[in-house]
């Protein structure tokens, strides 16, 4: 059974700054290393009408050692999200994060729009382990790690609108 994926990030600058910070890969590229990604890149491409942004990122396995003996010492993750053009102020983007040979998958959807004096992003998704016994475990874990990414992610991105 998959856990459930739902954060909500706030920012203090319009939907098209957020946006255009967000597939900024220099911002991309620094907001993985401040998550601790030991090797990280970013890549964005213009295909049709929409945008497709890829990262890659090694992050060391700092997991429980449940996990850990099915992750090995490190994880390579691959983050593909393909945004849609806007819709009025608001923009929406669907991902999925390959884990590589991993026994884990998460997919969902990004979506940015105006709140108040700033915007918000609103990340939903689900996470699905196919290890027997185990994977419901690994399912929270791994939805408690992504929250902290996305809270680190909302830290450097205030910073860097502050910044830029």
């Amino acid at each position: 059974m998959a856990k459930k994926l739902d954060k909500t990030q706030h920012y203090d600058a319009t939907s098209e700054q957020v946006w255009d910070m967000l597939l900024n890969t220099e911002f991309v590229e620094t907001k993985l290393h401040a998550a601790g990604a030991t090797d990280a890149s970013a890549e964005t491409m213009r295909e049709g009408d929409a945008t497709t942004l890829v990262s890659r990122r090694v992050l060391p396995a700092d997991l429980p050692a449940f996990v850990r003996k099915f992750t090995g010492d490190e994880l390579t993750l691959i983050e593909t999200q393909r945004w849609q053009d806007p819709d009025g102020e608001t923009r929406s983007a669907d991902f999925i994060v390959d884990f590589g040979d991993q026994p884990i998958s998460l997919k969902g959807k990004i979506k940015i729009e105006p709140d108040g004096n700033g915007a918000q992003v609103h990340t939903t998704g689900q996470v699905k382990c196919t290890v027997p016994f185990a994977g419901g475990k690994i399912e929270s874990v791994a939805v408690e790690w992504t929250e902290k990414y996305l809270d680190k992610e909302n830290k450097v991105g205030n910073e860097w609108l502050s910044d830029h």
